[in-house]
């Protein structure tokens, strides 16, 4: 039986999380449930999807993904789509193009009983269909006009890439979404020498490890996903160069 994971921001003090979890449970209480986090920020889109790209395709095939993150002032539709052969439900904020920029993603409005108040309780209903093998096409219908935000690509010349900061995580650290293969491609081309400009400071190395630096430095590095990534040993980097989610970072290649 397919696995259902759950993220939400609904944190942990409160019943959210189990209500959800019961109406898996309650239409099959041999599913599968992995709750991959429920401290995303409130709101926050960019968030759920960052936690949720950098996860969810340890899982097999098939398994079953509710993103329970809203923005606070859109309605509150439920669509089910497909990446990478993995089925998610979620609302209709948005978040669909922070996964997968691919327009062509064949979308379906759910249907069944919402309660306006707590609508993430469908999602948990529809998971459990879908982990049991209920067809996808018959739990709604195909949608077209759902919610997407234009996407912030990565611009490559021959001697600058420009990027942008798409998550600070729990450290303070500035995750980019500049690739290391883009990066190596542009080095190549150039004298090997570079600089990444952060505003108050510059980072002209890259670190393969996150304590190469002094305690206080910044470093830049390559994380597991090979997404550049800027941080301060010991240290909040966002703070100290007042970088935020969707900031300009760009570097020159000298």
């Amino acid at each position: 039986m397919p696995i259902i994971t759950f993220i939400s921001d609904f944190g942990l003090t409160d019943h959210y999380v189990a209500s959800v979890e019961a109406s898996i449970l309650k239409y099959n209480q041999n599913n599968k449930v992995v709750n991959i986090s429920h401290e995303i920020k409130k709101y926050d889109l960019s968030h759920a999807a960052y936690v949720f790209k950098n996860v969810y395709q340890e899982f097999p095939k098939g398994s079953v993904h509710i993103i329970a993150v809203n923005d606070s002032d859109y309605k509150n539709d439920i669509i089910l789509f497909q990446i990478n052969n993995q089925f998610i439900i979620t609302f209709d904020s948005g978040i669909i193009s922070l996964l997968d920029p691919n327009e062509n993603i064949s979308v379906i409005k759910l249907e069944g009983k919402i309660f306006p108040s707590f609508p993430e309780k469908l999602m948990g209903e529809i998971a459990s269909k879908l982990a049991s093998g209920i067809n996808y096409t018959s739990l709604g219908n195909p949608f077209k006009n759902f919610r997407q935000f234009s996407n912030m690509e990565v611009k490559i010349s021959n001697n600058e890439i420009i990027g942008y900061s798409i998550r600070i995580d729990h450290y303070g650290n500035i995750i980019t979404n500049i690739k290391k293969s883009d990066f190596n491609k542009v080095l190549t081309k150039n004298s090997g020498n570079f600089e990444i400009n952060l505003g108050i400071d510059k980072i002209t190395l890259i670190s393969n490890s996150y304590n190469e630096v002094d305690i206080a430095d910044l470093f830049a590095i390559f994380n597991y996903n090979d997404n550049l990534e800027i941080g301060m040993n010991k240290g909040n980097a966002s703070e100290l160069l007042g970088i935020k989610n969707h900031t300009k970072i760009p570097i020159k290649f000298l």
